[in-house]
């Protein structure tokens, strides 16, 4: 796994959210506005972003960026709270208590296709939640248990046939 640590990009080592000692699994999202492709070594600008407006966001009273982790086009696997924190991302207190939340640096429109790094990516991030946190064996999509349509069409149909780590986009 490509891991990129808090450190590296440029939050506080450790997430001020609340711990977390296990969860039945995963839930997988992306941005859900516009994105382009662009350089990875642009990527961690993008996460650092996303914390910002995490923090800044009027009603929400973010403690840190709302994802666990985070996985941009290229296949590295951004720490966000990290393994072991309760989401912010769920959708609510209940639905945040009961499974982690996965990011795709994926968009609404731009670039709306997971790379197949990215698949890979994702299945790392989701193998070290399940190693490090506990996460049980349910990987879902946003949009399962929330009124949404994250995580996008193409990365919600991978994830229905149950994120498969051979499996590559046509």
């Amino acid at each position: 796994m490509k891991l990129v640590r808090r450190a590296q990009w440029g939050a506080p080592a450790t997430s001020a959210a609340s711990p977390i000692s296990r969860t039945r699994g995963v839930k997988v999202h992306y941005l859900g506005t516009a994105y382009a492709s662009r350089a990875h070594g642009t990527c961690d600008d993008k996460v650092r972003d996303i914390r910002s407006s995490h923090l800044n966001h009027p009603t929400e009273d973010y403690s840190d960026i709302a994802y666990n982790l985070l996985v941009c086009e290229h296949g590295y696997v951004y720490e966000g709270r990290g393994a072991g924190r309760r989401t912010g991302a769920n959708g609510s207190s209940t639905l945040n208590s009961a499974h982690y939340a996965v990011c795709a640096l994926l968009g609404s429109s731009g670039l709306t296709k997971p790379t197949p790094a990215m698949l890979h990516g994702i299945r790392d991030a989701i193998e070290y939640l399940r190693e490090r946190g506990a996460a049980g064996t349910e990987i879902k999509g946003h949009r399962d248990g929330f009124a949404t349509t994250c995580p996008g069409p193409e990365l919600y149909a991978w994830v229905k046939r149950g994120a498969p780590l051979a499996q590559v986009l046509d």
